[in-house]
């Protein structure tokens, strides 16, 4: 029986990030889906497919009852840097800066460069290593150690072992001493569920940042007390931003488009919403509880802080085995609105600090 030091699960930001700088042998579990297209398809969990995009299907046993809400699963090789904009806010993350030249580059966002803007002068673009052309950083294509396969559940075993039920052709058993978990909210509740952690009847709960956009003519500052951060595109940035496209146009192409008066500005606001949702075995469903679910919850993508039946979903894993960790959105405890980059960045150092 092979025994791995660490196994990360997960293939988007985080487990990139943490992969960078973990000193300690590992391996990354990645999904293709072409090992779970047996189950069923999960359109509503597909909503921001974009052309130039990679396209990719969310398949699972537990379908999902959404009214208010919007949930997402980015079941592809790289997670959501496929089609995020990789802004990061570099006031939250300035004792690592040093230590993130070696990955990517950052580029102040700016309607000329970047397409986008903001008051906020923090803000930059995460960008791939020797990019001249604002290749926006997509982290699929720099893993390495990668085994790909689905994880379907978890175990703690004896003597401190972790076994990992893996879905290839077959389902195989592997085993390591350490667990990182970085997937996304949707696919960490099929794992917890299928690892008998999350059971019938349980609710989960999960925390968001009010979010909202709008379209103006334009560029004047849009002033509200309630508003935290206001991110801004021009023509330029709302073509690229809509069509899922990494890099510039055209520098000609770019500044004309530029000249025309139209914005696109994401709004976060101070204010936090919530959303529950209730485990139905029966039905084999993952229900939204609309009266505890505010509306327009996930419309940012930047959910955090889940909870199951008012448990931190960290500790739930701890009562499990210590030697099980999360790095993923949905282990994120409190964030400021915005960017999400900056939180996964450092919570994968955090964790890299106590692993070493």
């Amino acid at each position: 029986m092979r025994i791995h030091e660490t196994i990360i699960v997960g293939s988007g930001f985080s487990s990139f990030i943490l992969s960078q700088i973990l000193k300690k042998k590992y391996k990354i579990i990645s999904t293709n889906s072409k090992y779970i297209n047996f189950l069923s398809k999960r359109k509503i969990l597909t909503s921001h497919l974009k052309f130039f995009s990679k396209k990719y299907i969310s398949y699972g046993a537990y379908k999902y009852i959404l009214k208010k809400s919007i949930l997402h699963d980015t079941l592809i090789h790289g997670g959501n840097t496929n089609f995020w904009g990789g802004i990061c806010d570099i006031a939250k993350i300035s004792k690592y800066i040093n230590l993130l030249k070696p990955i990517f580059q950052l580029k102040k966002i700016n309607f000329i460069d970047t397409g986008s803007s903001s008051i906020n002068k923090n803000l930059f673009q995460i960008q791939s290593l020797g990019s001249n052309n604002g290749n926006i950083l997509n982290c699929s294509n720099y893993f390495t150690n990668v085994i790909k396969g689905h994880l379907v559940s978890f175990s703690s075993e004896k003597k401190n072992l972790i076994c990992l039920k893996i879905k290839k052709k077959i389902i195989k058993n592997y085993y390591c001493k350490k667990l990182i978990l970085a997937v996304n909210a949707v696919q960490l509740i099929d794992i917890l569920i299928n690892s008998n952690i999350i059971n019938d009847n349980d609710h989960i709960r999960m925390t968001e940042h009010k979010f909202n956009t709008k379209i103006t003519f334009s560029n004047k500052n849009i002033k509200n007390s309630k508003i935290y951060l206001i991110l801004s595109y021009s023509l330029a940035g709302i073509i690229k931003h809509a069509l899922g496209y990494q890099k510039n146009f055209n520098k000609y192409i770019f500044n004309f488009l530029n000249l025309f008066p139209i914005f696109y500005h994401q709004i976060f606001y101070k204010k936090k919403i919530l959303a529950t949702y209730k485990v139905d075995k029966n039905i084999q469903a993952i229900k939204e509880i609309s009266k505890k679910t505010d509306f327009g919850f996930g419309k940012s993508i930047h959910y955090f802080n889940m909870r199951i039946n008012n448990t931190i979903v960290d500790k739930k894993l701890k009562k499990i085995n210590k030697n099980i960790y999360g790095i993923s959105s949905p282990f994120i405890l409190n964030k400021y609105p915005g960017p999400i980059s900056n939180n996964l960045i450092e919570k994968a150092f955090l964790l890299n600090k106590k692993l070493t």
